[in-house]
């Protein structure tokens, strides 16, 4: 089990979790919405710095909170590497993941001012 956390401050409310490949899909937008997935990322939900910091959990255990579970899908991680990134492409994280579909859950306290947010991932490889 692999667990990554972080205080993060972003311009912009949103964060990326996304297959390295260079030719990876951005999903075109997120509305209104928590959380939406194109085939090789994830885009959430999280504080813009104005607001305040996201402590933001990347790990491969449910999460225990009594928050609900606000985004439950998968992306294709072809690489086997997924990066969590902010709107300017800055890689907080790089995480190994398995090569192929990755099942991705997202839990937060607010599904539009998230303090913290929880993302489970299927796997996460040892180093």
């Amino acid at each position: 089990m692999a667990k990554f956390a972080m205080q993060i401050e972003t311009a912009h409310p949103l964060l990326f979790l996304a297959d390295s490949t260079p030719d990876t899909a951005f999903p075109a937008e997120i509305g209104m919405s928590f959380a939406v997935a194109s085939k090789g990322c994830v885009a959430f939900a999280v504080l813009s710095f104005v607001d305040g910091a996201t402590l933001v959990t990347v790990t491969d255990e449910a999460c225990t909170s009594s928050s609900p579970k606000l985004f439950s899908g998968s992306i294709a991680a072809l690489s086997g590497i997924v990066t969590l990134m902010d709107s300017s492409l800055f890689g907080y994280l790089n995480i190994p993941v398995p090569e192929g579909p990755l099942g991705i859950n997202i839990w937060a306290d607010d599904a539009q001012n998230p303090d913290w947010v929880w993302v489970q991932l299927d796997a996460i490889r040892p180093v």
